[in-house]
């Protein structure tokens, strides 16, 4: 059972005999987030929600939020409770980006691409990320909960397993990466980008992680073409072709994730249709007319 956040607030000690006050934070799907004053200084308190455990290892979330937050890219863990993982992390006083916000500004998609820059430049994980793997187990999850997955989903693990293949040439040292990079994961204080919600982070390739940032807006070609200029130095173009494979790989993971929910969760939310709308969009980019010319170019 989840704790309440009254609970969590009695658990701290540094708390006691102060003045107290909380709300419900936005943002997130899986997870439960408020802000809360003591004594007037803002904290914001993380609670997990009941089931993410299947897909989240909450060390694994805790080590990569601590070391992200050594960057000062991302809020720092101030308390964390144990068994029941309610992390406590500096409130950062700053706008939660949207999707169309992003999509429409492309000097906030440069800073954004510069923030992500500088964890994966700055921050070392303990644990390794490879979504071709994790596709692989949540496979099995499907299986165990008899999932829904769609008529086609064979010849999507099927282009999976050709993408893999061709990620193994020249393939780039893996740094921290974060992997889910939803708008709402985005802070702007005006003087800097801050990231936060770390619960998929590990050591990975890099372009994964700007294919899940890519994927996650609906970006221009050219503005997928000014990401990997921004983080390049330059237009790369292999790098650019990995990108761009990576966006269906990880519109794959996350639906076959959606549909594990639809079946487990107790979120009120409609996983089914968020899950089936990813597995259109993977549809229409492996579609591409460029896609045998994305495979060979990497």
């Amino acid at each position: 059972m989840d704790l309440t956040i009254e609970e969590v607030i009695s658990r701290i000690c540094e708390w006691k005999d102060k003045e107290v006050r909380y709300e419900p934070l936005g943002g997130g799907i899986t997870n439960h987030n408020y802000t809360v004053r003591i004594d007037g200084k803002p904290f914001v308190v993380r609670i997990p929600g009941a089931g993410t455990d299947l897909f989240i290892d909450r060390n694994n979330e805790l080590d990569c939020s601590i070391e992200a937050g050594k960057t000062r890219v991302a809020p720092k863990v101030l308390f964390h409770l144990k068994p029941e993982n309610v992390s406590v992390f500096q409130f950062i006083n700053g706008k939660t980006l949207t999707t169309p916000e992003i999509a429409g500004n492309n000097g906030l998609i440069k800073r954004i691409v510069m923030a992500i820059k500088w964890i994966h430049e700055k921050a070392v994980f303990k644990s390794e990320f490879n979504p071709f793997d994790t596709i692989r187990k949540y496979i099995e999850y499907v299986n165990k909960y008899d999932a829904p997955l769609p008529d086609d989903i064979n010849w999507m693990l099927s282009l999976s397993d050709s993408i893999e293949k061709e990620m193994k040439k020249d393939k780039p040292t893996a740094v921290a990466c974060h992997n889910d990079y939803l708008s709402e994961n985005f802070l702007d204080d005006r003087n800097k980008i801050w990231i936060i919600d770390w619960e998929y982070g590990g050591m990975c390739d890099p372009f994964f992680d700007l294919g899940d940032f890519a994927v996650e807006h609906p970006f221009t070609r050219e503005q997928e073409k000014l990401i990997i200029q921004e983080y390049c130095g330059e237009l790369q173009v292999h790098s650019l072709y990995r990108m761009l494979l990576y966006k269906i790989i990880s519109d794959l993971w996350w639906s076959i994730w959606a549909m594990i929910q639809s079946k487990i969760s107790k979120i009120d939310f409609d996983f089914y249709t968020y899950g089936n709308g990813r597995f259109d969009r993977l549809r229409r980019n492996a579609s591409d007319k460029d896609f045998k010319k994305w495979l060979k170019g990497v």
